[in-house]
Order: C-alpha cells, then structure tokens, then sequence
C-alpha cells in the first residue's frame, strides 16, 4: 500500500470541511510561494512538487507529502515536521465556541499538539487516515512511504509510460476496423508531438502504427502502466486524467453526435482508472471546448467566459478533474497555449486576440513538427516496400497492404498541410 495513494484517495472527503482544503495539483501557487518565502531554509527545493494536500488560512497552515505532516499553528511557532513512521497514536478533539478544533500526534519522545493549523478540518476522516498510516507501520506491512512529483503533464512522464500510453490510444482506434485511417493517424501522431516522445519512443511507436499483427492487448498495456506508476502517484493522475481525454478526444472526431456511454472501450478504461460518469462527462466538455478554441470563427471572449463558468461549476462536485488536465490533454496542442488565459485583462479585444494567437502558433509548430514524423514514416514504410518488392510475389499480400498503409499516411500530411494553411489564413485575418 502507498501512502500517497491513500492520502489522495481520502482528501477528497476532508472537503466537506469547514476549513478551506487545496488538493493536487490544484493547489494555490500564491500560498507555496508564501511558505517557501518563509520557511525555506528549513524545506527541501523539491517539496513544493510533492505535496498532496494543504490547507491555509490564517489560523495557520498544515500539508502532507507521502511520508511527513508539516503545520504551523497561528503562524507563529515555527514550522514542524512529523515524519509518518514516528507517530505512535492520535488523538482528536472538538473545539468549543472560543476554543480550536485540536488533534494530538503522540511520538515516542514527544507530543505534538495541532489547533490553529487545523481547525474546522473534518477531525473524525483525519483521524482515520492517520489511524491507517500507525496500524500499518505497527504491522509491518508492504506500506510504501515515497514522495512523488504533482502536478506532472503527459509530456513529462518517462519515455516507457508515453508509449504504453500511445500503443493504448493505437488500440482503441484499431478496435473500429483494424487500420488507422489518415484522421486517427493524424490525431495520434499531433498527440504525440504534444507529448514530446524522443525518436527511440517514435521509431517504435511508427511500427506500432503500421502492423495491426503486432498489436499488444490492451489490458497487458494497462497492467504495466499500474506497475510503472504504483509508486509516482503524479504520474498515474497525468495518465488516468490524460489518456481518458485523449481517447474521448479521438471518440469525437472518429464518431461525432455519438454518446461515450455507448462505447464500451470508455466504460472499461473508466473502470480501471477509476474514475467516475460524471468525470467522463467533465472530460467530455473540456474536449469540445478545446476543439472550438480551434475554430476559424472562435470567440475567445466567449471561449474564456464558457471554460470559467465550466470549471466553476464542477469544483466540489463528483464531476470534479484537476483543471491542469482538462487543458493539456484532449486536444492536439498542450498547456502552453493556454498561459495567461484566465488573467484578468485590463483591454480586451487586443488581449484575447493575443491569446488566440499563441494557441495558433503552437498549433502552426505541431503541424510543423508532425509533418516532420509523417515525412520519416514515409520514409519507414517506403522501406519496407522496397523489401516487398525484393522478395517477389510471396509477399504480394504485403505489398499492396504497405501501399495502402503509404497512401493513408500521404492522405494524412495533406490533411495536416491543409490544417496548416488554414491557420495561417485566420492568422494573417
């Protein structure tokens, strides 16, 4: 069991607290910076990537990581740390009218008394958490105490998670008729770009693409993301939030009007990552969004207005998805675009029409750099042909199945050519 893992699963229940909970990666940059400031000699550089949950007002200030609790009660006594494997028991106390909520964290040398850095948590789900963590220390179990980046986008995850990750979006798109027609193959290559894979990752990738024979089962693919993120919880909220858009995102363009609820490669993957309907749905808007923000005609103002009511609206709810990833997945262009999109402008029209024109220069940059991939694949299967050829009509069969692979890929770099040209029209407009 990790702890991270248990610590991120039962936060979501702190929220119903009287006292404001931050969970990551939504968690206020204003405030790291605040405590970093003020009690960085005594923090490691890392920390502030690894915590799960704060909670910050001005009765003080408590956050977790994977393996310690750090507080501060009314600000004023000077940051502690208290390392989960040396708390021995816990302790829980209501407040009264003019009195804190108090919890006790009892050590073998020492108690540590908690009251304005946590009061009006929800005590009795605190409690449970930190109960768990002393029974399985006390036990001896497989817990694992690590600290683990938050916050982690999917063009950060290590080179082998991004293709288990690509291979998967490979085989949902094979499931339709066993090919990637030039549409899918354009959508996954812009995907890919976005996730900056390296060549190894793409040469790989490439064959992946282009041998339906070869293809992996889904669920071993599956199985060896868990293994490679059991204990980098950041990495596994990057690939269960990401993929799952990714895959809506390709659902849209492969069968627009159609409900996700109908296909059931969603409803499988859903299940797996655990998540919820209400998150699909979330998921699913955030797509549709995205794909607007592309549209030749897009209001930016109404753009921004519609993602601010939007993300309001599932905050605290069972819908709710880290808002990090509902912009940098389900979409063929990444995060950066999307920098200084909800600041408040002073102007407007030149501001709006400022974002808009970074989120078409990086579409530009994909297109360029896709086109580049496609032109190797080109290349790839041109290869392969002359092989074909070589080896005379015993491999007649691959032959014409190579030429009708080249020609989707050909289909292909003029849809993105076509895609680039379009964006330069509404640029220069």
């Amino acid at each position: 069991m990790n702890v991270e893992n248990l610590i991120k699963e039962e936060a979501r229940h702190l929220k119903n607290s009287r006292r404001t909970i931050e969970i990551a990666p939504d968690i206020s940059e204003k405030h790291i910076n605040t405590i970093q400031k003020k009690y960085g000699a005594t923090l490691r550089e890392s920390i502030a990537k690894q915590i799960l949950v704060m909670s910050y007002t001005g009765t003080g200030f408590f956050f977790l990581t994977g393996d310690t609790f750090y507080f501060d009660n009314f600000l004023q006594g000077g940051l502690q740390q208290v390392p989960f494997t040396e708390i021995k028991a816990i302790k829980a106390e209501s407040g009264g009218v003019f009195s804190p909520d108090k919890i006790y964290f009892k050590t073998m040398n020492k108690e540590y008394v908690l009251d304005g850095c946590i009061d009006g948590i929800n005590l009795s789900t605190i409690s449970s958490v930190f109960n768990r963590i002393i029974e399985f220390t006390q036990n001896q179990t497989d817990v694992v105490f690590t600290t683990s980046n938050q916050g982690v986008l999917s063009s950060q995850l290590p080179e082998e998670i991004k293709l288990l990750y690509l291979q998967i979006l490979c085989n949902y798109v094979y499931l339709n008729d066993e090919m990637i027609d030039a549409n899918e193959y354009n959508a996954i290559t812009k995907i890919s770009v976005r996730m900056e894979i390296n060549g190894d990752t793409r040469a790989i990738l490439r064959k992946y693409m282009n041998d339906f024979s070869n293809r992996i089962k889904t669920g071993y693919l599956l199985s060896s993301l868990k293994k490679n993120t059991e204990n980098q919880t950041g990495y596994w909220d990057a690939v269960k939030y990401c993929l799952m858009q990714d895959v809506l995102y390709i659902h849209t363009i492969q069968t627009p009007g159609r409900r996700w609820e109908e296909d059931g490669f969603i409803g499988s993957l859903m299940e797996h990552c655990l998540l919820n309907r209400e998150q699909i749905t979330t998921m699913e808007k955030a797509v549709l969004l995205n794909i607007s923000m592309q549209s030749k005609d897009a209001d930016m103002g109404k753009l921004k207005d519609s993602w601010g009511k939007f993300i309001k609206s599932i905050k605290d709810t069972s819908g709710y998805v880290p808002t990090l990833y509902l912009f940098c997945s389900g979409s063929i262009y990444g995060l950066k675009s999307y920098e200084g999109f909800f600041e408040k402008d002073e102007t407007s029209q030149n501001a709006i029409n400022k974002k808009r024109e970074l989120i078409l220069q990086e579409v530009i940059s994909n297109n360029q750099k896709a086109v580049n991939i496609l032109i190797g694949d080109m290349n790839y299967l041109a290869d392969r042909l002359e092989k074909a050829l070589q080896e005379g009509d015993k491999i007649q069969q691959e032959y014409s199945a190579i030429k009708l692979l080249l020609k989707r890929i050909k289909s292909t770099n003029g849809i993105v050519k076509q895609e680039e040209e379009c964006v330069k029209l509404i640029s220069n407009s």
